[in-house]
C-alpha cells in the first residue's frame, strides 16, 4: 500500500522541518513548501492527498488563498490549517473560509504531534472534523469580538491613532471611539486610562496571534 503523500506548507523553515519529520514518522510520504507558490509546484508535481497549511505564509497568498486555489482543482485534496491565529477574522476572513470538511487546529493548542495526525486522518478519510475545528471553540481568544472590533484591534497594535483608524475604514473618528471604547470593555480593559488601554489591548492581540513570543 502506497502511503498517502501530504505536502505541508509552512514558512518558518524549523517547523516545517518538524511538521514534516512528525508526519514521516507516522507513515506520510512528505513534500514540503515555504509558501504558496512553492506549494502550487509541489502539488503539480506529486498531486498529493492531502495539505497542512499555516495560514501566515508571509508576503503573497495566505493559507486561505492557498487551500481555495486548491480545492477549485482537487476538491478532494484534505485540509488541515495548522495556525497561531484563533480564527478566520484574524486574517481578516469569515468562518467561510474554512472549508466544511476541513480541520482548523492552533500551534498552541497541541501539546504532541498525534493530534496533528488524527485531524489528518479524519480530513482524509472524510470523517467527523468537529473535535479539530479549534476556530469555533467558545474559550478561543477574542470570541466575544466582532469582526470589525477584531480589526480594529489589530489597527491599534500597529500603532495608528484614532484619526488614522478612522480615515482607513472610512469612517468618522466619534464612530471608532465608540468601536474602541466598546472593544476595550469586551477585554476587560480600563478605557479611562487612554495610554496605557491602548498598550494593553496591542499586548492581548500578539499575545492571541503569537503565543509564546
Amino acid at each position: 500500500m502506497l502511503a498517502r503523500h501530504i505536502i505541508v506548507v509552512e514558512n518558518e523553515s524549523f517547523l516545517r522541518d518538524l511538521i514534516g519529520k512528525t508526519l514521516e514518522g507516522a507513515g506520510f510520504s512528505v513534500t514540503t513548501a515555504a509558501n504558496a507558490a512553492d506549494a502550487k509546484r509541489a502539488f503539480a508535481a506529486v498531486d498529493p492527498d492531502g495539505m497542512v497549511v499555516d495560514i501566515e505564509l508571509g508576503p503573497g497568498p495566505d493559507g486561505f488563498d492557498l487551500a481555495e486555489a486548491i480545492l477549485a482543482d482537487s476538491p478532494e485534496t484534505g485540509i488541515v490549517f495548522l495556525t497561531n491565529l484563533p480564527d478566520p477574522r484574524l486574517a481578516g476572513k469569515d468562518s467561510t473560509a474554512v472549508p466544511r470538511q476541513a480541520a482548523y487546529l492552533r500551534k498552541s493548542n497541541l501539546s504532541d504531534g498525534n493530534t496533528l495526525v488524527d485531524a489528518l486522518n479524519a480530513v482524509l478519510k472524510a470523517e467527523d472534523v468537529s473535535q479539530f475545528r479549534h476556530d469555533l471553540s467558545k474559550d478561543r481568544p477574542f470570541a466575544e469580538l466582532s469582526r470589525k472590533q477584531i480589526e480594529i484591534l489589530r489597527q491599534i497594535a500597529s500603532g495608528l491613532t484614532n484619526n488614522q483608524i478612522a480615515e482607513a475604514r472610512n469612517s468618522s473618528v466619534r464612530a471608532v471611539e465608540a468601536i474602541i471604547g466598546r472593544t476595550f470593555e469586551s477585554l476587560g480593559i480600563d478605557v479611562q486610562a487612554e495610554g496605557n488601554a491602548r498598550v494593553e489591548a496591542a499586548k492581548q492581540f500578539f499575545w492571541a496571534t503569537r503565543p509564546g513570543e
